[in-house]
């Protein structure tokens, strides 16, 4: 009812203002109706009346002036660069209009002529807070980050109370990593003026990172209730559903968008994830095609491209794409992945085990990654290469390392801390990752907390700190440093990081919560669900897992052998005997020489009581592949028990109880007493 009344008041002020107008002159008209939509944020309109007042009095600086800001709030740059240039045809000062020609040219990606346009000394003091919020944009885009806060500083300056101004500063803030200060500004320009809908869809932006995708929806609700026809509120509102699973509500977004803007590039890209996450390869193709290139060299776009390539087995096209991809983001997983894989099914082994092979060897590397680079070896002859891969792809440890690599001899580390010395904050973190990997944990301790200190608004701060506090043992500090990170960005790395300090810290039920937390705002995380799986495994809670289990599998097919072996485990242990066994079958089927998989499909068998003979082979298989394995020596116990061969049962016990990491000992014990 409130809005309703506030509506109707500003819709009876607009009235008000254009019969006040329609009293004088048609100039005065035209211009007063002009402001007057203008006020009420009809810009459309608003540039027609502009346009008329123009026409009718072309000396009419106000006129000038207000035509070019309606035509850049429409996003129509090119059209305002020509009534800037025409109006200063006509008269109009230079220097009263260089904003607007600056952010005209910056908007047509001429960061140069901005540059140049605000550089001049002939700028009026009226206009010298948007000349210098303009050019703030226009340094942050060339890289000049110095100089880009000092523009947004001095814009500050001047004026200090404007909404927009916080906008910018937010996402130039956001670009330097600096997300506690851009949250900040964003708060700031949204109390400034609570109907600022860029300032809404910058929140929205910022707690997507902050807390997670379902926490960022009434931010872009909020944004469409104000103009229900913003493109941008309505493209970041269509890709957080598309990312919380929500398909159906982000296809209807879309076709929103393109009804109002046919052909919009981003709303087509998003309709194509769409296609591509339903295997609609087809679809999606044709929409990458109706993009027509425009959003070509954007990672995003690169990938789906390079996706769609690989699932219509057009291998050489997708390499290609990755490649480029990849060079420009030498740490993009994702790209590195799925080029590993388009590289395995083109027949370039070596380019497997160049791409992969240095993320494989880290403890996070997922079963497909290890997969991939183990058979990869294996094909190429190379067996002793093979087997660690392999058998490391059944039980991959999920974790998390910290990111980078070791540097290949004294004189490339020598480099890195000269780099340091000179300054910036890039050289010192990739210093502090080069002393994690060469294990100098210290000297990464030491250097991370004065990082940390100096940029306590960066998340990626806290996550280094708190990644050499791991390797330094301290897991409980470790957690809170991931948690000071996760209060600020809680992304998937964080998130992953967390759950594991917690573990390791002794703190299950935290980890679980934060597990739950984070899956609740992120349902697609394909990681951190691999994780929840792990955890209800371990925890004994099947059917949980299973149901975990169940959806991934949904999603990513039947290829991860893994993910249905530890499926069949958990429908085994839920008494789902049958259905276990065709699910170990088809694992074991597609990694025969996996020891953990041979275990599980060997235990399901001998325990569904049909095939206790091949169950004993399969299980035997897999202890004399990993002799050390505590858990395959523990079924062999057992199965050797249930059949009264003593002496068998009791080197199996003996066997398992001699590892520290065994966690059945009571178990073990009670047997060995009975035998």
């Amino acid at each position: 009812m409130r809005l309703l009344l506030v509506t109707g008041l500003a819709l009876l002020g607009l009235v008000v203002l254009i019969m006040v107008a329609g009293r004088s002159g048609e100039p005065a008209t035209a211009l007063a109706r002009a402001q007057a939509y203008a006020e009420a944020g009809d810009m459309r309109t608003a540039r027609v009346e502009a346009l008329n007042a123009v026409q009718a009095d072309s000396g009419d600086e106000t006129a000038w002036l207000l035509l070019a800001r309606t035509q850049l709030a429409l996003g129509e740059a090119q059209a305002a660069l020509g009534t800037v240039e025409r109006a200063r045809a006509a008269g109009v000062a230079a220097g009263r209009t260089r904003h607007l020609l600056a952010e005209a040219a910056f908007a047509m990606g001429d960061v140069d002529r901005a540059l140049d346009e605000t550089g001049q000394s002939d700028i009026d003091r009226e206009f010298a807070a948007a000349v210098w919020r303009v050019r703030g944009r226009a340094l942050s885009a060339a890289g000049e980050v110095e100089a880009a806060a000092q523009a947004f500083n001095a814009a500050l300056e001047t004026d200090p109370e404007n909404s927009e101004l916080w906008v910018d500063i937010a996402r130039f803030r956001m670009t330097t990593g600096e997300l506690a200060g851009a949250i900040a500004a964003a708060d700031k320009a949204v109390a400034l003026d609570v109907d600022n809908v860029e300032a809404l869809v910058m929140r929205g932006v910022l707690t997507r990172a902050q807390y997670g995708l379902v926490a960022a929806l009434p931010w872009f609700e909020r944004a469409l209730g104000i103009d229900d026809g913003d493109i941008p509120a309505l493209l970041e509102l269509a890709a957080t559903l598309g990312e919380a699973g929500r398909a159906t509500e982000m296809l209807a977004v879309t076709r929103e968008v393109l009804e109002s803007d046919p052909g919009n590039a981003r709303a087509l890209y998003l309709q194509a994830v769409l296609a591509a996450r339903a295997r609609e390869f087809d679809l999606a193709r044709r929409l990458v095609e109706l993009i027509d290139g425009r959003l070509d060299g954007q990672p995003a776009m690169d990938l789906l491209s390079a996706a769609i390539d690989f699932r219509e087995q057009n291998y050489q096209s997708a390499i290609r794409t990755l490649g480029r991809l990849v060079e420009a983001q030498p740490a993009n997983r994702r790209a590195l992945r799925l080029l590993g894989a388009a590289q395995f099914h083109s027949g370039d082994l070596s380019g497997v085990i160049a791409t992969l092979g240095p993320l494989a060897d880290r403890s996070d590397a997922d079963s497909y990654m290890l997969t991939l680079v183990g058979r990869a070896w294996e094909r190429q002859g190379a067996f002793d290469r093979a087997i660690p891969y392999l058998e490391r792809a059944g039980n991959p440890a999920g974790g998390t390392d910290p990111i980078g690599e070791r540097p290949r001899d004294e004189i490339a580390l020598a480099m890195l801390e000269q780099a340091a010395r000179q300054g910036g904050a890039p050289a010192e973190v990739a210093l502090i990752r080069a002393y994690l990997a060469l294990g100098r944990v210290g000297d990464a301790l030491d250097r991370g907390q004065r990082l940390r200190d100096a940029n306590a608004g960066a998340p990626d701060a806290h996550i280094l700190y708190g990644d050499a506090l791991a390797a330094a043992g301290d897991f409980g500090a470790a957690a809170a440093a991931y948690a000071s990170a996760a209060n600020i960005r809680f992304s998937e790395p964080v998130a992953l990081r967390l759950v594991e300090a917690l573990l390791r810290a002794g703190q299950p039920d935290e980890a679980r919560r934060t597990l739950a937390l984070y899956r609740q705002q992120n349902p697609r995380s394909v990681p951190t669900a691999m994780v929840s799986a792990q955890i209800n495994l371990q925890a004994g809670h099947w059917r949980r897992a299973a149901a975990i289990l169940e959806q991934l599998r949904e999603r990513l097919g039947d290829r991860d052998a893994a993910l249905l072996a530890n499926l069949a485990w958990a429908w085994h242990q839920s008494g789902q005997s049958e259905r276990a066994q065709a699910l170990a079958r088809r694992a074991y089927l597609l990694d025969p020489r996996n020891a953990s998989i041979a275990g599980i499909y060997g235990w399901v068998l001998f325990d569904g009581g049909r095939l206790r003979a091949r169950g004993i082979e399969l299980m035997e298989k897999a202890r004399d592949r990993t002799p050390g394995d505590a858990v395959a020596q523990w079924r062999l116990a057992r199965a050797y028990a249930s059949l009264g061969r003593t002496a068998q049962a009791r080197r199996a016990a003996e066997a398992a109880l001699a590892s520290p990491q065994f966690a059945a000992r009571e178990q073990a014990e009670a047997l060995l007493s009975q035998l």
